[in-house]
């Protein structure tokens, strides 16, 4: 069994009133048996659902949201004028 710690950001935008947000995780990566590899999510050092799972809108409680890592956000180009 192994365990390794990873560090990801995440963007989130709601599809149903358009609020953002951003949020950075702690990840531990835990290889169990039969090479089964369990991630469980930290925020702020309290363990939390994964975000990829289960993620709801600060603003509205909509549960229809967008998310992107920010290696996405980071890797987009917005037009300019």
């Amino acid at each position: 069994m192994g365990i390794e710690m990873v560090h990801r950001a995440y963007s989130f935008v709601c599809l149903s009133c358009g609020y953002s947000w951003e949020a950075e995780y702690d990840i531990r990566l835990t290889t169990e048996d039969h090479d089964h590899l369990r991630a469980d999510y930290f925020l702020d050092g309290r363990r939390v659902h994964s975000p990829l799972n289960e993620s709801r809108c600060p603003n509205c409680e909509h549960t229809h949201i967008r998310i992107l890592s920010t290696e996405h956000v980071n890797s987009a180009h917005l037009p300019t004028d």
